[in-house]
């Protein structure tokens, strides 16, 4: 589990770090603020329409086979990414690259079912979030001083990332496995016959989506377009800007741990989500408003523990009463696509913002507000939210079809 996880968010971790490399691509294709905030979100698009179908349908898949599958796939369009000869092979690369990580998760619900008992899940999503946290931090903070050891060369610093997946594929080959246990083949047996609708039954996987959807619309804007406006407004270097923005992922990965520990013994994620949707819709304006270094870092940290938030939303699948197994991976799809609804809106918006206004922070500030939507999910939220077990319901008696 530990090998997939890794793999899972080397692949976010890469089409994070568009913003770094943003203005060496748009310097050498043209780019205008709207084509790079099409660049930004576009690994996502596909997630938007073909999450909840690939979910379905990738559900039916060992997971060992679907996630070999998924890796090499996916470090195929880096590769092509990398000798793009102009933006719509860039972009259409992006895209590709994208569905193929969004068809790999049906088999993390999978795995997380055969290796971890209910109670543990929302520790294993925050040890997740912490993994997110080192990687997509740490690959953020990195990437500038790689694309400066590289010349300043966009499509250099891809064929790194493209060497660095292929290893974590071979990795999987050789010691990816499955568990599969008695419990494990009665919950499968016990699926409804319509998968689909079994999963999206519930009020409550609606209501955390679009928690999801408000909270990555902010976090992919600034994403994007941060370091553009401190380059511009205050001078800041890409290193500096980077470096601020790792700090908050990795922060928030850290804290993530701390918010999944306390809800897993205290069911208190309805006050984690309330509280860190306030704190991060803040915490977003303030950045926007300082070129003060020290500020900077303090705002992120503050914003880094907001972003604890994750495992607590992202395990409400697992919470729902009476879902069975593949109805999990597909709830997770949805979760999944919710998200990437959100990172592929925030750029676009903050680009169309700026195309009208001519102003980069305003922008950014009125994106910022849309993490207020965690706030109503924790207010509106009945059972998604609590880690206790849920009872497994009768089997099926017509459980072989889908």
């Amino acid at each position: 589990m530990g090998i997939w996880l890794t793999a899972s968010v080397a692949g976010f971790m890469i089409m994070s770090t568009i913003g770094i490399l943003l203005p060496a691509i748009s310097a050498e294709l043209r780019l205008s603020p709207f084509q790079q905030g099409m660049l930004g979100s576009s690994a996502y698009w596909g997630n938007l329409v073909l999450a909840i179908p690939i979910g379905w349908w990738a559900s039916r898949f060992s997971p060992k086979i679907l996630t070999s599958a998924t890796l090499a796939l996916g470090t195929l369009f880096l590769l092509a990414q990398s000798f793009s000869p102009g933006f719509a092979v860039l972009l259409l690369g992006r895209v590709a690259f994208g569905v193929s990580v969004i068809a790999r998760q049906p088999a993390r619900a999978l795995l997380t079912q055969q290796w971890f008992p209910q109670r543990q899940v929302v520790l294993l999503n925050s040890i997740s979030n912490a993994m997110f946290g080192l990687v997509v931090g740490g690959g953020v903070a990195a990437s500038p001083f790689i694309l400066i050891a590289l010349g300043d060369n966009w499509r250099a610093t891809l064929l790194w990332f493209v060497g660095l997946f292929g290893v974590l594929t071979v990795l999987w080959l050789v010691f990816g496995r499955e568990r599969i246990t008695a419990e494990y083949r009665q919950r499968l047996g016990s699926q409804d016959v319509n998968v689909l609708k079994g999963a999206l039954r519930y009020r409550d996987l609606w209501i955390g989506g679009l928690g999801f959807v408000g909270a990555t619309m902010s976090w992919s804007s600034f994403l994007s377009f941060y370091p553009t406006l401190m380059l511009d407004a205050y001078q800041m270097s890409l290193i500096w800007s980077g470096g601020i923005l790792a700090v908050g992922i990795f922060v928030g990965g850290l804290c993530g741990l701390g918010f999944g520990w306390l809800v897993m013994v205290s069911d208190q994620g309805r006050t984690v989500l309330l509280g860190t949707g306030a704190v991060m819709a803040i915490t977003f304006v303030a950045m926007t408003l300082t070129g003060s270094l020290p500020v900077l870092v303090a705002l992120t940290i503050v914003n880094g523990i907001a972003w604890g938030f994750w495992p607590v939303l992202y395990s409400v699948p697992f919470n729902l009463p009476g879902i069975r197994p593949r109805e999990i991976a597909v709830s997770l799809a949805f979760i999944q696509m919710s998200s990437s609804a959100g990172i592929a809106l925030g750029p676009l918006i903050a680009g169309i913002i700026q195309e009208l206004t001519g102003d980069l922070r305003l922008s950014l500030i009125v994106v910022s507000f849309a993490s207020l939507s965690l706030c109503g999910a924790g207010l509106i939220m009945k059972h998604g939210l609590s880690s206790r077990p849920a009872p497994l319901p009768e089997p099926a008696p017509s459980a072989t079809g889908d």
